[in-house]
């Protein structure tokens, strides 16, 4: 007899954001890359994450960009990031 899991044992995947909040996410993604490397020619990667948090606070805190959108570029960040 084979164990197989039970399908309530395992946790679903969550389902990715939809594309067009995926492609706002690159859009503001890109813009917050141009305006830090316009303004810090020497910036790093884990300075650009930080960069990239307090963009994300502030997207939600004014809402600038829906929370599926901040989503999407949360789950961009992190993948670029591997």
């Amino acid at each position: 007899m084979t164990n197989h899991p039970s399908p309530l044992a395992t946790s679903p995947q969550p389902l990715p954001p939809p594309l067009h909040d995926r492609v706002a996410a690159l859009e503001h993604f890109v813009q917050q890359l141009v305006l830090v490397l316009e303004c810090e020619p020497a910036f790093t990667a884990h300075a650009l994450g930080r960069w990239m948090e307090l963009s994300r606070s502030r997207m939600i805190e004014t809402g600038s960009a829906s929370p599926s959108e901040v989503a999407a570029l949360l789950r961009l960040q992190r993948q670029a990031a591997q």
